[in-house]
């Protein structure tokens, strides 16, 4: 009986786990830069004006319909004896479209700075076929600049 109680347990967990398919579409930031990139901040401040869009391995491009944003702000604090620590503060949002908000831009223009990590993901595209479908994120490291 305990067997066969944790094997329709098992059964039961693998039916309702579906993975998503895996993206067969690449995103670029600023339709140029894919997958780990390292920019400089005043060139990442530059292509915040520029969409983001998805290819797919023919090179055919694709609008891109939303996206999840992360912010991973690095910051120099102190601890509790007063030594210094680097930690790293995280915001994130969903956004409509292909284009940065223009509140993401500000937030950039105001504390971007080398170290600092960008994560565009959960990139949703309208495929040939009009559906939606999922495209592949984008990490963007800062270096050097303000």
């Amino acid at each position: 009986m305990k067997k066969l109680f944790a094997a329709s347990f098992a059964l039961l967990l693998c039916s309702f786990s579906q993975e998503q398919p895996k993206p067969r579409y690449d995103t670029f930031f600023g339709c140029h830069h894919a997958g780990i990139v390292t920019l400089d901040v005043n060139q990442f401040i530059q292509m915040l004006n520029q969409p983001i869009c998805a290819k797919d391995s023919s090179n055919n491009l694709f609008k891109v319909e939303s996206y999840d944003i992360t912010y991973a702000e690095r910051g120099v604090y102190q601890d509790s004896t007063g030594l210094p620590i680097i930690t790293v503060d995280y915001t994130s949002d969903h956004c409509k479209g292909d284009s940065v908000t223009a509140n993401w831009k500000q937030i950039f223009k105001e504390r971007a700075f080398k170290g600092d990590t960008i994560y565009i993901e959960k990139v949703s595209i309208k495929d040939q076929a009009n559906k939606y479908a999922y495209s592949k994120g984008v990490k963007i490291i800062l270096k050097g600049g303000n």
